[in-house]
């Protein structure tokens, strides 16, 4: 189950009437051609009219010290109040995708008032939603629990909709590996902080969904990994349907089983790695992985002629470093 956000606004029902007369009456659009043709330009592709959306990427397995440049969980809990003072409205991916593309002309009203960002995790550690002591930096607020404090207060009670979506691994084997093959000084992992046992409960507060992650994200740690010509580390050597289905097609089927069928349809690629067969060809033309979107982390605001199936993230840690360098991003 995804959570949703509604969305509220004053609607300029005077100009909507004057739209809707210059966008039927082909003729009177001839007649006063000059005019029109202003009106038609702020209509169709002025930015006044075109959605901005942030999509921001953190991972809660990076916990190298204690501080925001250092642990994502003290980066994250500040960030949702930076969101809030920069008057940002928190959305699920769901409800972001669903504001990508050409849309009718009172869904564009509708979606100019604000300017939003969609939260998401990678790879998929418990950490996402169950706190946890560290060895060194101690005690660690999950990514959902910062979320619940965070709804609690005034600023994020003002907010419609508190949610972010995790993307997760789906090879139980592959998991159980990567717990242990893992560059310490990049991440931290423990034995059973891969598992899929959280997947559930996780969607059940209603504040955090769960998607794909592939099958088993090329790990360059595993001895084996789901590719006919055993490629690690690159995920833009998924370059066939075969490699594709292995990776994305079937990942998704696990998910959703573990899942009771309530995981998200959305894919974030590997290393951030995408290719042309896996924008252009496998997943907009095909239809039986799955998928709605796809994410890369090419550091890039969302607006409404964002290709669906390589929507960019900015990464905590890569794309900024400070409460302030993320409320510059969100000024866009």
């Amino acid at each position: 189950m995804d959570c949703s956000s509604s969305m509220r606004t004053n609607s300029p029902i005077m100009y909507l009437s004057w739209a809707a007369v210059i966008r039927a009456m082909g003729g009177f659009a001839l007649r006063l051609a000059g005019r029109t043709f202003a009106v038609q330009s702020l209509l169709s592709a002025g930015p006044w009219w075109n959605m901005i959306a942030f999509v921001l990427l953190y991972h809660s397995h990076r916990i190298l010290g204690p501080d925001y440049q250092s642990n994502d969980h003290v980066a994250f809990a500040r960030d949702l109040c930076t969101i809030a003072e920069t008057g940002c409205r928190i959305v699920s991916l769901s409800a972001l995708v669903n504001l990508i593309g050409p849309k009718p002309l009172l869904g564009r009203i509708l979606r100019s008032r604000h300017r939003y960002v969609a939260l998401t995790f990678d790879d998929g550690p418990e950490y996402d939603a169950v706190d946890f002591d560290h060895p060194i930096f101690g005690h660690q607020r999950s990514f959902l629990g910062a979320m619940q404090d965070f709804r609690a207060t005034r600023e994020g009670h003002a907010q419609r909709s508190v949610c972010a979506t995790s993307f997760v691994i789906a090879s139980p084997s592959a998991r159980k590996i990567m717990e242990t093959e893992f560059d310490p000084r990049e991440t931290y992992l423990t034995e059973g902080s891969l598992s899929d046992d959280w997947w559930t409960p996780a969607i059940d507060s209603g504040m955090l969904s769960i998607a794909n992650h592939s099958w088993d994200h090329l790990h360059p740690g595993l001895p084996t990994v789901a590719h006919s010509r055993q490629a690690k580390g690159d995920f833009r050597e998924v370059d066939t349907e075969g490699d594709a289905d292995a990776q994305i097609t079937d990942a998704f089927r696990y998910i959703l089983s573990r899942t009771a069928g309530r995981a998200t349809p959305y894919f974030a690629y590997p290393f951030g790695h995408y290719n042309d067969f896996l924008v252009n060809e496998f997943l907009p033309k095909h239809q039986h992985h799955g998928m709605r979107a796809a994410f890369s982390i090419d550091g890039r605001a969302v607006d409404s002629t964002t290709n669906i199936w390589c929507i960019p993230r900015f990464t905590c840690g890569l794309d900024w470093r400070s409460p302030g360098e993320l409320a510059r991003i969100l000024a866009g």
